[in-house]
């Protein structure tokens, strides 16, 4: 059986971020992935417009590594 990649798009990764609990825009996250600070993607440049790659996999991965167990308050 083949193996797919999971590729997301810019939006969708910063809510996913913004979802557990990071502030962070999507310009923010371009930037940050054009520089190479975020290890689950990548920052291809096509004319002057770069085309953005985010492994979901590895987001996710990159978020478990960096989260905190909260207690549940009622």
């Amino acid at each position: 059986m083949a193996k797919i990649m999971v590729v997301i798009g810019i939006k969708e990764a910063a809510a996913i971020l913004r979802e557990h609990g990071m502030k962070i825009s999507d310009a923010d996250l371009r930037a940050g992935l054009e520089q190479k600070v975020y290890p689950f993607g990548d920052a291809v440049i096509v004319t002057s417009q770069p085309v953005f790659h985010i492994y979901k996999p590895k987001l996710m991965a990159w978020i478990a590594e960096r989260s905190e167990e909260q207690e549940a308050t009622a």
